[in-house]
């Protein structure tokens, strides 16, 4: 790997490694940096602009990571009713691996997060060896500057394939149409079913379906039952309604 792509990496590793060894996190804190994000210091709102984990500016891809954290704080609202329900106080301040789970187990997932996996397997693995960097943020640092560098030749007025400050250009994009999988049948004899069965019935995504339900409380007006451990099941009855009147 070029030295410039080494330095990358491993500017990216002691990023992500300060902010995991923080004693706490604010909600906030933790979406902006799952989302690949700097947070401002003991943030409690949204920044109007971040800069990005990888020192990107305000712009381009670094735009669309502020509106996930946008979702992951949604959610995470959504989170705090069941606290306000049971009339007990969220709290402010996490641990980073406990924002971490809640994630997951809320069904959130950014391309930031698997990088955070790596350097959390890695720091209980290597040992004595802290200068091992993960595969995972020796990979991103090399197709981030495979971007930049064919970016850089576009402007520059290169042909696709001219060396460029010795990095590669820009591998072909894959424009073949992944197939399309039809709508799973309603379950029978069955009276709910979970965000998984629901997206799999109306042939999308479930995080459509939860990032729905954290704005709006529902899913086209079909609203589920919330169990104790934050799981939501969605009435048979109102899918079907719900498909018939589609169905018009």
């Amino acid at each position: 790997m070029p030295q410039e792509r080494l330095a990358a990496a491993r500017r990216l590793y002691a990023v992500l490694k300060e902010y995991l060894d923080r004693p706490t996190w604010t909600p906030v804190e933790g979406a902006l940096i799952l989302s690949g994000l700097r947070p401002p210091p003991g943030c409690t709102g949204l920044p109007r602009t971040a800069t990005g984990l990888d020192d990107r500016p305000y712009e381009g891809d670094v735009i669309d990571r502020m509106i996930k954290a946008g979702d992951i704080i949604r959610t995470w609202e959504w989170h705090c009713e069941d606290y306000a329900e049971k009339g007990n106080a969220a709290p402010t301040q996490l641990e980073p691996c406990d924002f971490i789970q809640w994630c997951v187990d809320s069904g959130i997932e950014t391309e930031w997060m698997r990088l955070i996996y790596d350097v959390l397997a890695d720091g209980r693995a290597q040992g004595d060896r802290p200068d091992l960097i993960p595969r995972a943020v020796l990979d991103y640092a090399s197709r981030a500057e495979e971007t930049l560098s064919a970016i850089h030749a576009a402007l520059a007025g290169q042909e696709p394939g001219a060396p460029v400050s010795g990095a590669p250009v820009l591998r072909p994009v894959d424009h073949r149409v992944p197939p399309v999988t039809g709508p799973m049948p309603i379950p029978a004899n069955r009276d709910h079913v979970s965000t998984e069965e629901l997206a799999a019935i109306l042939a999308i995504e479930p995080q459509s379906i939860r990032k729905r339900y954290s704005s709006d409380g529902s899913y086209h007006g079909i609203r589920p039952t919330k169990l104790p451990n934050r799981r939501l099941l969605w009435p048979v009855a109102d899918i079907r309604a719900l498909l018939d009147a589609s169905g018009e």
